[in-house]
């Protein structure tokens, strides 16, 4: 039995410790870069979330002012209603003349 191995016995094994090495390298970097492009993404998804979040609180607020503007605005109208129906009843009652 000889234990004497020759270079050639080494090269296959080598060179494929060399190229898996090599690929595993590369898909390494591969994915960080991708894992940083993904990150970028995901922080602009979330920028544009927030700002969203924050228009939607601005048109619930404006909503909810434009309901008490229109609340107060009815309310305005029944008292000039009865505003007008009183003046129309004292000058009735006077026999004035209340045209304007």
């Amino acid at each position: 039995m000889s234990t004497h191995i020759s270079m050639s016995d080494w090269i296959a094994p080598l060179a494929s410790l060399i190229f898996v090495a090599g690929g595993g390298w590369w898909t390494l970097d591969a994915v960080a870069n991708d894992s940083e492009a993904l990150e970028a993404k995901v922080e602009k998804i979330e920028s544009r979330l927030t700002t969203q979040d924050v228009l939607e609180v601005k048109v619930e607020q404006v909503e909810a002012r434009l309901e008490k503007m229109e609340k107060l605005l009815q309310k305005t109208i029944e008292v000039q209603h009865k505003q007008s129906a009183n003046i129309a009843a004292i000058c009735q009652a006077t026999q004035a003349r209340c045209a304007p």
